[in-house]
């Protein structure tokens, strides 16, 4: 729930406490642990954890898949390139257990989203 008196409201696994932190203290950088889910954003046998499982996932996941297409990037590149390119630095840990993984983590480096895309997640994260 976004509260009218903190924009930051309480996306995914951080706390709008802690995003208001960092806009008051900018040479901080949000470190994002598992920011793909362990693969749950595109591995089927890999369900959301009850954290991120809530009414509004669906809503959530198509906004994801929507931009995915729309940029010719994977979903996974998508989360990357929007963590990277936020307005509170960011930086994504991620693993990989192949190359291929790998690469396509690196990719989301260079995917630049539209101001219309990344404010199509923001309201939806």
């Amino acid at each position: 729930m976004i509260s009218e008196l903190d924009p930051d409201g309480e996306p995914g696994g951080v706390s709008g406490d802690l995003l208001s932190y960092l806009r008051a203290e900018p040479e901080l950088t949000l470190v994002a642990y598992s920011p793909l889910l362990k693969g749950a954003f595109t591995r089927a046998d890999k369900p959301l954890s009850s954290a991120y499982d809530l009414p509004s996932a669906p809503r959530r996941l198509a906004a994801l898949r929507e931009v995915a297409g729309q940029s010719g990037a994977t979903v996974n590149q998508v989360v990357l390139a929007w963590l990277l390119g936020g307005e509170l630095p960011s930086i994504p840990l991620v693993g990989a257990s192949s190359v291929a993984q790998l690469e396509e983590s690196l990719a989301a480096v260079d995917l630049e989203l539209t101001a219309e895309q990344r404010h199509r997640l923001d309201t939806t994260w």
